[in-house]
């Protein structure tokens, strides 16, 4: 008899200890997601730094400028490159960091040369130097250099000893555009080395 009433009794005490675990849960219902931003100097926008708590699926909007004019903003969202203005929308915690965009690093290229058909790439880092956010040197892993300019969204990149190339870009945060050099011409793209 005593066996009997355990066994009755096993599945009410199992019952009662789900039922008290699930109901001090706190992930029932709409996950929070956290939104931490950081504003680097010379740039103002919104939201501003700090952490803020969001539901899942709120839309946030978000724009960033350069307190000159001369300068470009490069929004960082969870370490990946995001545009100057936008929405964010909340379905993980997210990291945002805007910040002056500063070319001055080891970047990872690839330019594309379509011939008959197919398509060749060629990959070298580049790095650019400089005392100005808007205009140094810069020297390649094969061996070239020339110099860089930004204006406004535009970067301009002339070799001084890879014949006639030069690569522009239209939009210098996306870091990609097209090239020229020996009577042919293409897409490039770039990502920071990391």
């Amino acid at each position: 008899m005593k066996t009997k009433i355990s066994y009755l009794c096993l599945p009410i005490i199992v019952s009662v200890l789900l039922i008290l675990s699930f109901g001090s849960c706190k992930n029932f219902g709409i996950p929070d997601y956290k939104l931490t931003v950081v504003i680097g100097p010379g740039v103002n926008g919104t939201p501003p730094t700090g952490v803020t708590t969001h539901k899942e699926l709120d839309t946030i909007d978000y724009e960033y400028k350069a307190d000159d004019s001369n300068y470009q903003v490069e929004v960082l969202v969870n370490d990946s490159v995001g545009s100057s203005a936008g929405k964010f929308v909340m379905y993980t915690d997210l990291n945002v960091v805007a910040q002056i965009f500063d070319i001055r690093d080891t970047w990872d290229f690839t330019l594309e040369e379509t011939a008959d058909g197919t398509v060749e790439k060629r990959e070298f880092t580049v790095t650019f130097t400089g005392n100005s956010l808007l205009s140094g040197d810069f020297t390649d892993s094969t061996g070239h250099y020339g110099a860089w300019i930004i204006d406004d969204t535009d970067l301009t990149m002339t070799y001084s000893n890879w014949l006639d190339y030069k690569l522009t870009s239209t939009s210098v945060t996306g870091m990609a555009g097209t090239w020229s050099g020996e009577e042919k011409s293409s897409s490039w793209s770039a990502s920071r080395t990391k």
